[in-house]
């Protein structure tokens, strides 16, 4: 938890702050913004929708690839994430999962990763799109066009069909 405090107020100048309804805001930019998103399971493991058309910012050597589409944002993760996210961010818990997204790191429950400079737009991209209005909907995608296996963790705008995706525990998502 301190880790997260830290994340947020890293970024603040207090001579210029307001506590605004429990968001810290300074000028017209907001600082701190939290929200949940509601996660959704296969009902068979390894099963999933295509994540649809879509722009990438795609290297198999990278940590973190980048897939956008016109109502959904997603991402890959080289095996080493792979395995910290999909239990993070999917697995079963016996409390609600959180994520912090920070300008160049984010904190997935007690998880620390860093963001380099070439995953930044795709992070900036990101954050923006979880601060819609909508309701925004987690679950794992797929795409005929990366390699065999690859799963997107996929946040959407559209309720993942209810034939092969089930409700879990929400996610909490907080972005500093």
């Amino acid at each position: 938890m301190r880790q997260v405090i830290h994340c947020c107020l890293a970024q603040l100048s207090l001579s210029n702050a307001r506590i605004d309804a429990n968001e810290i805001t300074y000028g017209l930019h907001r600082m701190g913004y939290s929200r949940l998103i509601k996660r959704y399971s296969a009902y068979y493991s390894g099963w999933c929708v295509a994540f649809g058309e879509h722009e990438a910012i795609y290297d198999e050597g990278k940590e973190i690839n980048w897939l956008f589409g016109e109502l959904n944002i997603g991402f890959t993760l080289s095996p080493t994430l792979k395995r910290i996210a999909f239990h993070g961010l999917l697995g079963k818990h016996t409390y609600i999962p959180r994520i912090t997204v920070g300008i160049s790191e984010i904190f997935l429950n007690e998880h620390r990763i860093s963001i380099t400079e070439e995953d930044k737009e795709g992070l900036a991209r990101f954050r923006g799109f979880v601060k819609s209005k909508e309701d925004i909907h987690l679950c794992l995608t797929s795409h005929f066009c990366y390699p065999p296996g690859t799963r997107i963790i996929t946040f959407t705008k559209e309720k993942p069909i209810i034939i092969m995706y089930k409700e879990v525990q929400p996610l909490e998502l907080e972005i500093c």
